[in-house]
This record gives structure tokens, C-alpha cells and sequence, in this order.
């Protein structure tokens, strides 16, 4: 009677590893933590942002400007490359290609749903590095992603982040520029805008002129907050 029970154990046992193996699977399907896909020319974010010390907006210069950080187009690379290691394979590769009038077809690595919007201006502006999203970039021979990104950790970030150095900083600027300050305290999310957009807004007369927030709005925004929670704020 002993060996059956015994059997059955094993069972139960090897069925609730397969059930967890199986639900863990399953529950990190969508997301592509750990991808780290093939390029169509070995680039080493190591050697260039870390060993070279490269700043991240030399390549990916628009994530300062506009929503996308997007990829660098082949001239960025033969500024440095029309003159640096062009006896290599991988350089005469691209070399030719540029010559040819073709696109390098690199291959996306972080992606965030359609119906998500992220605009790396405004985080860059407020002060968040790179690595908050990315990681360390510039330790990795192969970029990966690392983290989830999902909605979590966006909320996690901007329900703990206390205002930013980059933040005080515009709002001194703001201030000695002939900006009441606290009104726009009261408005968190012209944090970020650039200074010249909230001149243009001003002068349209579209700023609303309220000097205090409350101490909590309807919406859950607090006032030391240093980014909004709405759901309107990233599905736009």
C-alpha cells in the first residue's frame, strides 16, 4: 500500500513543478525582458558608452527633442567610422552600404504597445537617466532588454520619484525668466515642456493663472509628486 502512495507523492510533486514552470511561462509571455536579438552588424554599446565614454544623445540624438529616441542613421556612425578602424569587415560592410543608398536593418529591441505613449523628452527633461528604463547600457556588448516595462513600473516611478534636480533647475530658470513660479507648481504636468513651448502657451493666453494647488486633487495627483498618475498621462 506504501509503494502507490509513495508513487502518487512523486506525482502530485512532478505535476505542481510542471504547473509552476508552465504558469511562469506563461505570465512573462507578452513581456520581452531578456531579449537580446542578433544585429545585422556587431555594435558594443561597452566599447562605445563605456570604454569611449560616449554620451547616449550623440547617437540618439531626438530622445532630447521629441517622443522616440530613435536609431542612428548610417552618417552618424561613418562620422566616426570614415576615418576609424575602416580596414575592418564589419565597417566595410556598412561603408558599402551607405555608398550603395541602403538602410542598415537593425533590429528594435524595446517596444511598448501601440496604445501607450512614452515621450523620452519630457523623462529626459525631468532628469531620468537612460539606465532607469534601459539599464546599464553601456556594460552590454549586446543590448538587451531588461526591463519589463509594463504599466507597474511606470506607476511604481512616478509615484516614488521625488522632484528632480533637472525639475529645480527648469524651475529656476522659469523663475528669472519672468515666470511666477508656484503657478506653475501648481500644474505638474508642465514640468515637461520645454521653455519655450510654455512662452508660446503664455502668450496665446493659455496658461490658466492659478497661484495654489490643493493639498490633493480629485485625480490623486499630490503636489510633491514629480510625475502624474492619470491614466490620461501615458493613454493618450
Amino acid at each position: 500500500m506504501l509503494k502507490p502512495v509513495k508513487n502518487h507523492i512523486h506525482l502530485i510533486l512532478l505535476l505542481l513543478i510542471v504547473l509552476g514552470l508552465g504558469g511562469k511561462f506563461l505570465w512573462n509571455l507578452e513581456y520581452n525582458t531578456g531579449y537580446t536579438p542578433d544585429q545585422p552588424i556587431p555594435f558594443s554599446h561597452k566599447l562605445h558608452a563605456g570604454d569611449y565614454k560616449m554620451d547616449c544623445l550623440y547617437c540618439h540624438a531626438s530622445a532630447e527633442k521629441g517622443p522616440h529616441a530613435t536609431i542612428p542613421p548610417m552618417n552618424v556612425c561613418l562620422g566616426c567610422h570614415s576615418v576609424i578602424a575602416v580596414t575592418k569587415d564589419n565597417i566595410k560592410k556598412m561603408t558599402q552600404m551607405y555608398n550603395d543608398g541602403e538602410v542598415m536593418p537593425w533590429v528594435r529591441v524595446h517596444r511598448l504597445p501601440d496604445h501607450v505613449y512614452f515621450n523620452h523628452k519630457w523623462h529626459l527633461n525631468a532628469g531620468v537617466t537612460c539606465q532607469e528604463c534601459h539599464g546599464p547600457v553601456e556594460t552590454m556588448a549586446v543590448v538587451g532588454q531588461v526591463m519589463r516595462l509594463e504599466m507597474g513600473d511606470c506607476l511604481a516611478c512616478h509615484r516614488k520619484r521625488d522632484k528632480s534636480d533637472a525639475w529645480l533647475a527648469l524651475q529656476d530658470s522659469l523663475g528669472t525668466g519672468g515666470y511666477p513660479v508656484m503657478e506653475y507648481k501648481s500644474y505638474p504636468y508642465l514640468k515637461y515642456i520645454s521653455r519655450a513651448t510654455l512662452w508660446s502657451a503664455e502668450a496665446a493666453g493659455e496658461l490658466p493663472a492659478v497661484k495654489a494647488a490643493p493639498a490633493k486633487s480629485a485625480t490623486g495627483v499630490f503636489p510633491e509628486q514629480n510625475a502624474l498618475t492619470q491614466c490620461s498621462t501615458c493613454h493618450q
